[in-house]
């Protein structure tokens, strides 16, 4: 068979499988998401809010939010710098089966990054639905996870750490980290197992949010009164936000411990 005969069909297969991805995957931005009150109101109207419905997952341009449970609260951090930062593209996992997603028309803007303002997404099907809030902040974004036993007494709990940098000129986006944790009333402690395996192991202080390396670090409550007289950041310093288990704790500022010492 003449050989231009077989690649005219093959580019034609392949220009309808591409134009039947585009028309049954639409684009999924946020702003493509976002229906005004009226017809958010219709959907409340008429159906049944169940919390059963709940998202598994969601993601914004590719990188998971953070979901806290307790308050059906979602969390943004959008990334500087990028493109997308406040069109972000959106994909989501849910329990039930022809779940849809929206957003309560509101365009993210940098006045309700800094006034922690609450955006409203809702997943639906026919007959039920589901509405959390989202906050956006331009911190990165910190998470210990562990088990919480009886008689805990909160000190060096076994942890993982999850830590997504939002800088512009971040290294690396994600850090995951095992190690310890001391969980005091204004602050927490924690220091990162990370060794250097061989004959000689040996400490490997890792940077975090591009400081100066360590293995050591605590995170100090920032509150309305002391969250102007808190330095910049600085090679020992980064504001971040703080959850325990993806539960939300606030705002507080990193720093290393011996930093933490010396000023005091």
């Amino acid at each position: 068979m003449n050989r231009k005969k077989i690649i005219i069909p093959i580019i034609i297969l392949t220009a309808i499988i591409i134009l039947l991805i585009i028309l049954l995957n639409p684009s999924k931005q946020y702003k493509k998401l976002s229906i005004n009150e009226s017809s958010w109101n219709e959907i409340i109207s008429t159906r049944t809010a169940n919390e059963r419905l709940a998202l598994l997952d969601i993601e914004f341009n590719d990188y998971n939010l953070i979901i806290d449970k307790n308050s059906s609260t979602l969390y943004y951090s959008a990334v500087n710098g990028s493109k997308y930062k406040y069109n972000p593209n959106v994909s989501f996992k849910a329990t039930g089966k022809n779940v849809k997603i929206a957003i309560l028309s509101d365009e993210i803007t940098d006045e309700k990054v800094q006034s922690n303002y609450k955006f409203k997404i809702m997943i639906y099907n026919d007959i039920e639905y589901h509405i959390y809030n989202l906050v956006c902040t331009d911190l990165p974004i910190l998470n210990f996870n562990y088990k919480e036993t009886v008689g805990n007494k909160l000190k060096n709990i076994p942890m993982e750490m999850y830590l997504f940098d939002n800088l512009s000129n971040a290294v690396n986006r994600i850090t995951v980290s095992s190690g310890k944790l001391k969980i005091n009333q204004d602050n927490y402690i924690f220091s990162l197992n990370m060794l250097t395996p061989g004959k000689n192991v040996r400490e490997n202080n890792k940077s975090l949010l591009n400081m100066k390396p360590n293995n050591e670090y605590i995170l100090t409550a920032i509150n309305d009164r002391n969250e102007t007289m808190q330095p910049a950041r600085t090679p020992y310093s980064q504001r971040v936000e703080v959850f325990i288990n993806n539960e939300y704790k606030g705002k507080y500022l990193l720093e290393h411990m011996q930093e933490r010492e010396i000023k005091q």
